[in-house]
């Protein structure tokens, strides 16, 4: 008998839609980001009610959302300060009305100032108007007042993105361009004066109000959680009581892996409005091009996660597979580390690895081509641990 029928793991998640989820999730798109399904089926699997869910690196919150949205306590950890809003704004959201005053009173404070200050990049992306209250905006938002951490990390997402058909605006403020990543300032520039493309004037308010109605649809999460700017290899100096008292039931996260994603990079535009610098947040983020460096990164942040973990939790991490193109055959990376973790003498049982092969039309990295796509591949797999012997963990799953 395989370790996965012995825990029954299946990728079941693929019976609902991509986009299945709580009405937070698409507040704004995010490179890399795995679909709410996936933490939804481990979370119905391996907890109850009340219990807390861990992502270390977790991107715009998906986990801890869905956590919270079906009675779990959630916590998010990431060392992007534009991970950390994403999440703090969903899972710790205001009441709608009050934010919806606070968009009042932040409209009849309103002043138009001087753009020129703006960078030359971004003022080629957005009509002057629209500039003008984007710019008056970035210094209003107090991102730590709840109401104005939920607005900025909803401007983030309608920011940038396609304008419709008819040459009219969009929900989104910027020049017509993707909404998931923000290409680079000269390939902007090219693009915009060889297909004539015209800024919008657009009214950041009336946008922010639309958006706003669409992401409460569903109310706010049963549960309030907790973000935390951090990295994942110190969970113990985190001041939260769940992390401190051990209490993680559950772990679902997607570890960036072998820097197939520069996160400042394709995130510069809305880092400008978080005023953060894209470079140097690559610099800071936990990225390792070297497969040893990796794996030695990937054995410090699992021996973190055990600390903080009950006796009979399940930690789901997702990896794709990874090729570079001298490659005539793609890594298993998943598979290299737990047999890493296995050689580090873990703690950790293999409870199994689960294959989650992707449609080619399901990845962001689509757009550039297949010569560009650097070591992503179209194969995804969830290695799944468990603390303590997995007999255990099968007496604790709920379906």
């Amino acid at each position: 008998m395989s370790e996965d029928d012995r825990l029954n793991l299946t990728p079941e998640w693929r019976r609902h839609p991509k986009s299945w989820g709580h009405s937070f999730h698409p507040m704004c798109s995010y490179m890399a980001m795995f679909p709410a399904r996936i933490p939804h089926y481990f979370i119905q699997k391996f907890t109850r009610r009340g219990d807390v869910a861990l992502d270390p690196f977790c991107g715009r919150g998906t986990t801890p959302l869905q956590a919270c949205a079906e009675g779990r306590v959630g916590i998010g950890v990431d060392l992007n300060p534009l991970a950390w809003l994403l999440t703090a704004a969903k899972v710790d959201a205001p009441d709608k009305d009050d934010l919806l005053f606070r968009v009042e009173d932040l409209q009849t404070d309103m002043f138009y100032g001087d753009i020129e200050n703006e960078p030359p990049e971004i003022r080629m992306l957005f009509h002057d108007y629209t500039l003008s209250q984007l710019s008056y905006l970035k210094g209003a938002l107090d991102r730590n007042d709840p109401r104005d951490r939920f607005l900025l990390a909803t401007l983030t997402g309608i920011l940038h993105g396609a304008t419709a058909k008819d040459g009219r605006s969009s929900h989104f403020l910027s020049i017509s361009m993707p909404n998931t990543f923000s290409m680079s300032p000269n390939y902007i520039r090219t693009y915009v004066e060889e297909h004539e493309l015209r800024k919008v004037k657009t009214d950041v308010f009336d946008t922010l109000r639309w958006k706003i109605e669409r992401l409460y649809r569903h109310g706010r999460p049963e549960i309030r959680g907790y973000a935390h700017l951090a990295g994942a290899q110190h969970l113990g100096d985190i001041p939260n009581r769940h992390l401190k008292r051990k209490e993680v039931k559950l772990v679902v996260s997607s570890p960036p892996y072998l820097k197939v994603v520069r996160y400042g990079l394709y995130n510069w535009i809305r880092l400008w409005l978080l005023g953060e610098d894209p470079e140097r947040l690559d610099q800071t983020l936990d990225q390792h091009p070297k497969l040893d460096d990796y794996l030695l990164f990937m054995h410090r942040v699992c021996q973190q996660l055990y600390r903080v973990m009950l006796p009979g939790g399940v930690c789901a991490l997702v990896i794709g597979d990874v090729k570079t193109p001298r490659d005539t055959i793609a890594l298993n990376l998943a598979e290299a580390v737990w047999k890493f973790l296995k050689r580090r003498k873990t703690r950790f049982e293999l409870a199994g690895i689960i294959e989650d092969e992707l449609a080619e039309n399901t990845k962001v990295t689509k757009i550039w081509g297949a010569d560009k796509r650097g070591r992503a591949t179209l194969v995804d797999r969830v290695l799944v641990l468990a603390k303590g012997p997995v007999e255990v963990v099968r007496e604790h799953v709920t379906w």
